[in-house]
């Protein structure tokens, strides 16, 4: 019994050392499960080689499609200048026919006039407003109409909150006259102001187109110089004449 005990332990593994390997299979098996798996077919270096090979001269073919479709893309980005319509005044240099949004490209020629006439018309209206700002307030800083007039500021857009009723008074005679140009006149002669009557027309063409060019430009430096009137009221509610005094344009 004793040499069949013997035997026996002799031909086991001792405890600690299967452990040891059964742990050890576990850790590898839980890698190799976590391992990224294969994608594909495993390639050679030698049938890599050859596939580049195959695959280079479909490259250096498509290489010339791409070089001709470059010219098409810089034909694309390039526009040409914009032109005036015959007969439509006021392009001017250094900007000359000034059409940054394509409005006279997309438009009719009755449409194209129709816009001209009421570019004309608000410019003349700028040029009254300008005046309207610089009067009242001239009148406003003399006293000529009390001192309640455009109170507390002196500023012209005071008259909003001094003299609502007149200036709604205003602006209503304002949109009837508008409404009667409007009903009276046609498409294309609605700038006529019924004053070359008294003889202020000039006798030549040249001459006449000239003058047309003169309100065109008068017209849209007193579109911006109106909303420059508003944006410097509104920033530093001051009027005007005291911010030309405050730089030496005027002394009063």
């Amino acid at each position: 019994m004793a040499t069949i005990r013997r035997s026996i332990r002799s031909s086991t593994p001792s405890t600690p050392t299967t452990m040891k390997l059964a742990i050890l299979s576990t850790l590898l098996a839980t890698a190799s499960a976590f391992a990224p798996g294969q994608q594909g077919p495993s390639i050679t270096a030698l049938a890599a080689t050859r596939a580049v090979s195959k695959a280079a001269p479909k490259k250096e073919a498509a290489a010339p499609k791409k070089a001709a479709a470059a010219p098409k893309k810089a034909a694309a980005v390039k526009k040409p200048a914009a032109q005036a319509p015959p007969g439509l005044v006021g392009a001017l240099p250094p900007v000359g026919f000034f059409d940054p949004a394509g409005f006279a490209a997309k438009a009719s020629p009755e449409e194209l006039s129709r816009y001209r006439e009421v570019e004309i018309m608000h410019g003349r209206f700028a040029q009254l407003a300008v005046l309207g700002f610089i009067i009242p307030e001239k009148c406003a800083y003399d006293g000529s109409f009390g001192d309640d007039f455009l109170a507390p500021t002196g500023r012209a857009l005071e008259v909003f909150n001094t003299d609502p009723l007149w200036l709604g008074l205003t602006l209503a005679v304002i949109s009837a006259l508008e409404t009667v140009r409007l009903i009276e006149t046609e498409p294309g002669t609605r700038t006529d102001a019924k004053i070359e009557s008294l003889g202020w027309r000039p006798k030549t063409e040249s001459e006449y187109i000239n003058y047309q060019v003169r309100e065109l430009q008068q017209g849209r430096l007193a579109m911006l110089a109106f909303a420059g009137e508003v944006a410097q009221e509104l920033v530093n509610d001051k009027p005007l004449l005291v911010n030309l005094q405050d730089s030496g344009f005027v002394s009063w």
